[in-house]
């Protein structure tokens, strides 16, 4: 792999760690920094941080999953890096003092993760997890706990006893059950069937087909190159119909709640005390899961990027 460089040409740090209101510059000067950084299919995100804790600067940048393209997810990470250190009004070369945890989508299998570790980042350090093991460690202040993660992907997390169970979040469209893409694959499925009169058509096929201008060639077209991110744009349609009582949304709908379910009761047999429901489609689905479920979840302590940056502390304090 070509190692890609930082902000500025450096070399490639030894002390990376692979894991399972403004202030003046002046102010800032010499001082230890924290980033946290939440790369998915969809955007990344960064926070910065003060050694007091206090945040000062964010930035938003696109997608950051290694899968799909490790030089665009390095450019996604430097650039919400940058606009994070514009917010803090402090110039590039801060980010030599800047110790980062980051959590991608996409380095949950060794081959991946290994890749990524070769990156000649531009930070004082930096510590990696998964996307979801941050958002596990922010939803619980760092204790034990599991998460469910519903987006554009998915996947279930439980950290016991320093422990990692991972359910799911293999990739579209092999796993990620219940996300936005898999609602959003379901969606034109259901479509052709029923263009080939199979299932009858509903106010959401209709929808769905309308998009292809009522041309399956078109949908079969528009599929050899779409990735999860252009499937989840068709979910909000199906929780939209799904709520007015379409028949075919509720159904696809039905299945992505008996995912969820199925998911959260392994999280449970972890030996898990928390389990939160994260991500963009938490509150969309709650109303098509069990009772069971729904009244034994808890509300998350932190976001995805506060575990971010408790990843980071943790790791250069070791």
């Amino acid at each position: 792999m070509s190692a890609r460089r930082g902000l500025h040409p450096r070399t490639a740090r030894a002390n990376v760690v692979d894991t399972p209101g403004h202030f003046g510059t002046a102010a800032l000067t010499d001082t230890a920094l924290y980033l946290g950084i939440d790369g998915g299919a969809t955007q990344c995100r960064a926070r910065l941080q003060t050694a007091a804790g206090e945040t000062i600067g964010e930035g938003l940048a696109g997608p950051a999953n290694p899968r799909h393209g490790q030089a665009a997810a390095c450019q996604a990470i430097l650039a919400a890096t940058h606009h994070a250190l514009d917010a803090a009004a402090l110039t590039a070369t801060a980010v030599d003092r800047v110790h980062a945890g980051l959590g991608l989508a996409g380095v949950g299998q060794a081959a991946d993760r290994r890749q990524f570790l070769e990156w000649a980042h531009p930070f004082q350090s930096y510590a990696l997890m998964t996307d979801a093991e941050i958002a596990c460690l922010g939803a619980h202040g760092g204790e034990d706990g599991a998460v469910i993660v519903l987006g554009t992907g998915s996947c279930g997390i439980a950290m016991v006893a320093g422990q990692v169970t991972r359910i799911g979040g293999w990739g579209f469209p092999v796993s990620d059950q219940a996300s936005g893409a898999w609602i959003g694959l379901s969606a034109v499925r259901r479509a052709l069937l029923a263009h080939d009169g199979i299932v009858d058509p509903t106010a959401l096929i209709n929808a769905v087909m309308t998009t292809f201008d009522n041309d399956p060639e078109q949908a079969v077209a528009w599929q050899s190159t779409a990735g999860p991110a252009d499937y989840g744009r068709l979910a909000p349609l199906v929780f939209e119909h799904g709520g007015a009582g379409d028949a075919e949304a509720a159904a696809i709908l039905r299945d992505a709640a008996t995912d969820v379910a199925q998911m959260a009761e392994r999280l449970r047999a972890t030996g898990a005390p928390r389990l939160s429901l994260l991500g963009g489609l938490a509150e969309p689905i709650d109303p098509w899961l069990p009772d069971s479920l729904t009244e034994n979840l808890d509300a998350p302590m932190g976001d995805p990027l506060s575990g971010a940056l408790l990843l980071a502390r943790r790791s250069c304090a070791r």
